[in-house]
């Protein structure tokens, strides 16, 4: 809904001031002109939220899906180590024998593969932070851009 303007008084005030009739309805009538063209109406907004909103839903249906994504590459990593420490039982077992040369290698293998373990888990552990700190930026992008967006329409409105 656009601003009323009372042209009428406003001339003539314009007029009261010293300015001629053609120079105060005209400055009336610029005046009127532009704040009706430049000024946002309820509807405008209305509208600009309407597409914000519908925005904000997509970018939140993206991280949603990504979420999705993550969860089954993890399951999938989840899956391969269990798959790889049953066959770690599986060659343990094997090599376990009654022997001490035998069980001393053993040991070896154990605390060997313990770090290698400790190793990969704390590499996967990286990974998982560097990850989550890409997502957090990437949000952090999404939504500035968003202020930005909202902020550009703002002016222009």
């Amino acid at each position: 809904m656009p601003i009323a303007l009372d042209t009428l008084a406003y001339a003539r005030r314009l007029r009261e001031a010293g300015f001629s009739e053609q120079q105060a309805e005209g400055q009336a009538q610029a005046l009127a002109a532009a704040m009706t063209d430049t000024l946002a109406t309820k509807q405008d907004l209305n509208e600009l939220e309407l597409r914000m909103d519908a925005r904000f839903v997509a970018t939140k249906q993206d991280l949603s899906e990504l979420a999705t994504r993550m969860d089954v590459r993890f399951a999938a990593a989840k899956q391969d180590l269990r798959e790889l420490e049953m066959r770690m039982d599986t060659r343990f077992a094997q090599i376990d024998s009654p022997f001490a040369q035998v069980d001393v290698r053993f040991e070896y293998l154990e605390r060997h593969m313990d770090t290698r373990f400790a190793e990969q888990s704390a590499r996967f552990g990286g990974l998982l932070a560097d990850l989550e700190r890409r997502m957090t930026i990437r949000f952090g992008a999404v939504t500035v851009a968003a202020v930005g967006v909202v902020s550009a329409l703002v002016r222009l409105l």
